[in-house]
Order: structure tokens, then sequence, then C-alpha cells
């Protein structure tokens, strides 16, 4: 049976929506985090000096998004067909554009004020058309009273409620939230938050501030 490691810092971040992939499925990983402290002496271990990162039997291998999906398939937890990896597939990319084009110009602006106006900007005039396709998408599915895709829980509806649970939290310290006023969102926030796997690791997981 392969043997898996985790490594990232103590934090949810980046590393979440692979830990949400195992715990839903039930699968066992070491969750291995780092400090600050500790990092520059295993920086040199991973392939690109940087986390987070998978190991299987002594393989290590990188970069977030590739990770979950990786997982996601091995664990049937990627749809039940072409169709619906297509749609997990874009939902992918349409938070890795969120991430790339707004997130981290908000994340490494200096000025504290401007950072509170690019969040307010990225609520008021780029989330929307994200988030509107977001729903269609949902509404496409079962009316959007159930999951992303399909009839089942699938890494898509983990990648949507990590985003939006990480996204509040962060944006949050600058009195922005780009999900308010979204109760199709909301519910299936609610619908995923209350899986039972998921529910036990939320109260389980270590306190950290992201």
């Amino acid at each position: 049976m392969t043997s898996f490691k985790l490594y990232y810092f103590d934090g949810r971040w980046t590393a979440e929506l692979a830990r949400l992939v195992f715990k839903q499925a039930g699968v066992d990983f070491e969750d291995i985090r780092y400090t600050e402290e500790e990092w520059p002496q295993h920086k040199s271990e991973m392939p690109l000096g940087a986390m987070p990162v998978l190991e299987m039997d002594g393989r290590k291998i990188c970069q977030s998004f590739a990770i979950a999906r990786y997982l996601a398939k091995e664990f049937g937890l990627f749809g039940s067909n072409n169709m619906e990896a297509f749609l997990i597939d874009e939902l992918f990319e349409i938070f890795a554009e969120i991430v790339n084009n707004y997130i981290v110009k908000i994340y490494y602006e200096k000025d504290e004020d401007k950072k509170k106006e690019l969040a307010e900007t990225l609520k008021k005039d780029s989330a929307p058309k994200y988030l509107n396709l977001i729903e269609k998408r949902l509404k496409e599915n079962t009316s959007g009273s159930g999951f992303y895709v399909g009839s089942e829980v699938t890494v898509g509806d983990l990648l949507l409620y990590n985003s939006m649970d990480g996204h509040r939290k962060w944006l949050g310290q600058y009195g922005v939230d780009m999900y308010e006023g979204r109760p199709l969102l909301e519910e299936h926030f609610k619908l995923v938050g209350a899986l039972p796997n998921i529910a036990k690791w939320v109260q389980e997981r270590p306190e950290t501030a992201y």
C-alpha cells in the first residue's frame, strides 16, 4: 500500500485542499508541518524549494493543484465521466485565475490602504463574473440543490468549500466578503461542511490563522 506524506507549513493555505481530499476519502497520510524556523533546513529537499509537496513511497512531487487533482483521481473524487471532470477542471482554473490575478496582488501590496482598496475592487468588479459562472454551473446540476457535478461529492465541491472558507477569512481582515449575498454558494458551503469526514476534520485540525 502506498504511504503518503504531505509537507507544508503549519497553516491551511495551499495544502488544505489536499488534506480535505485525504479526509473525505478516508485515506491516512502523514501531515508534516514545518515552522518558519525549521523550513530553511528542509527547503533543498523539495523539488522546487517550495511547499506543499506530496511524498509517495519516497518520491516527492509538487504544485498544490496538481497534488489535489492527482489524489482526487486516485480516490475516485474526480467525477464519474469526462464531462464532470471537465467541469471540475474548469473550476480549478477559475480559482487559479482569481488567486494569480487578484489575491496575489493584494498579498504583495505593501500599503495597507491600497490592500483594502484592491480587496474591495475584487469584490465589486472582478469576482462577480467568476461567481456568476460558478452559480450557473451549480444550477445546471440538480438546480443547485446538491453537489457541484453529479450526485456524489467530488474534489470540485471540496475546492469550492475550501476556497470560500480561505478567501473569507483572509479578505475579512480588510472587511471584504466577496461571497456575500450568494445564497446558492452559502447552501453549498453548508452541504460540504456537513459531510461527516469534513466536519470531523474541521473540528480536529490544528487551529491556525489561515
